[in-house]
């Protein structure tokens, strides 16, 4: 521990004194990081970025940069965008070889043709005027015609499918250059689906998954078609990853549902493969149903700090599992301080919990923050029970 002078006796004092035990596993501490820093740390260690894949460098952006966030995507939850990029490339790596392939951000498709994709198809008389104007021109949007209408719970719906498409490149070095080796395209399916009631106002109905799932595969076979006719994709394979968003305001991402690889120059899709992917937030009713171990043992650690610092704010955590297995925890702790020796003692205290409170066979990330600023980041890493902190904005 890396504490000078007095700040380490007072820090021994609240350790003695909120413990009321022996001295816990005392974490590793790496002072003096600036919040910006620390932010790419935690992306930089992520297991989606550097665990499967290294990054081409000079760094290449898409040329479909900061579209998710335009009147184009349906893509509203904040924590849809990275757990759909996360998820892709984590589903990539069973045909992309993460040992010699590196990772590259979409090259091919433009914003043009993103914004024609996730537009409605024409309806006969719209495309007969569109030829009219421009003889060459091709429908390619993926969605349904303003006039297609489907029926869920009693309501009609002018569905709209497809939320969001994203391209990601993953390319070997050949006579130090670059080859591309593969393409994921991830589509981001929506099941809620607006309407009007009789009275004019907006309503939402929720397109049940399996049903979603079925048009995310029609989708893809399309899209296929689609993309064989481009130069860049003629010859290259594929892999489809169908991801199923969150509403606006949920506070967990979506989930990814199925994936399939399309071999090099094929126009076919022959199978898909389930996938069996679940974030849960806690506390809540229903994460007590799927694993009531969690669940208690973050109640716990929650009554603990409640226990010590009774002015802290909240605790909400969001675990991540993959055919229910739990791999991640992430824990978010809003609290204010008042001294140096409080914040010193609080990441201590939580530096001991997370150990004694939680099995070992997932990873823990806890944030700690006030409404303003982050001051540090625990991480315990599976089967593990030394705790990695980092401090930030320290004053």
């Amino acid at each position: 521990m890396k504490f000078k002078g007095g700040l380490a006796l007072i820090f021994i004092f609240y350790l003695i004194l909120l413990a009321g035990c022996s001295a816990p596993p005392t974490p590793k501490v790496e002072e003096g990081v600036s919040e910006d820093d620390l932010m790419k740390q935690q992306l930089l260690s992520n297991e989606a970025t550097t665990q499967y894949y290294r990054t081409m460098l000079p760094y290449k952006t898409s040329p479909t940069r900061g579209l998710v966030y335009s009147r184009y995507s349906k893509m509203n939850n904040r924590y849809d965008i990275d757990a759909f990029e996360l998820a892709l490339m984590r589903e990539s790596q069973s045909y992309f070889s993460p040992d010699d392939t590196y990772f590259q951000e979409g090259q091919n498709l433009t914003k043009a043709t993103v914004q024609s994709l996730l537009s409605r198809r024409l309806t006969d008389a719209e495309l007969a005027q569109e030829v009219e104007i421009d003889a060459d021109f091709v429908d390619i949007g993926l969605n349904p015609t303003k006039d297609e209408r489907i029926n869920i719970d009693g309501a009609e719906v002018n569905p709209v499918y497809l939320a969001y498409l994203l391209e990601q490149n993953y390319v070997v070095t050949k006579d130090e250059g670059t080859e591309l080796e593969g393409v994921t395209i991830g589509l981001a399916l929506n099941p809620y689906q607006n309407w009007q009631n009789e009275l004019g106002y907006d309503q939402t109905s929720i397109l049940d998954e399996a049903t979603l799932i079925e048009k995310g595969k029609e989708i893809a076979s399309r899209l296929l078609e689609i993309l064989r006719q481009e130069e860049a994709f003629k010859e290259v394979p594929i892999m489809f990853g169908l991801f199923i968003v969150q509403e606006e305001s949920a506070v967990t991402p979506g989930h990814m549902v199925a994936k399939t690889l399309v071999g090099k120059g094929s126009s076919t899709i022959k199978n898909w493969e389930s996938i069996n992917e679940q974030y849960y937030l806690l506390p809540d009713s229903t994460t007590l149903s799927v694993d009531a171990d969690l669940s208690n043992q973050f109640s716990s650690f929650k009554d603990v700090i409640k226990e010590y610092y009774p002015h802290y704010y909240g605790v909400i955590g969001i675990a991540h599992a993959l055919n229910n297995k739990i791999e991640n925890l992430e824990i978010t702790i809003n609290i204010d301080f008042y001294s140096l020796a409080e914040k010193l003692s609080f990441h201590q205290l939580v530096a001991q919990l997370i150990p004694e409170s939680f099995s070992s066979e997932y990873d823990i990330d806890v944030v700690i923050r006030s409404s303003d600023e982050i001051y540090g980041i625990l991480k315990r890493p599976a089967n593990e029970r030394e705790v990695t902190l980092k401090l930030t904005n320290w004053k």
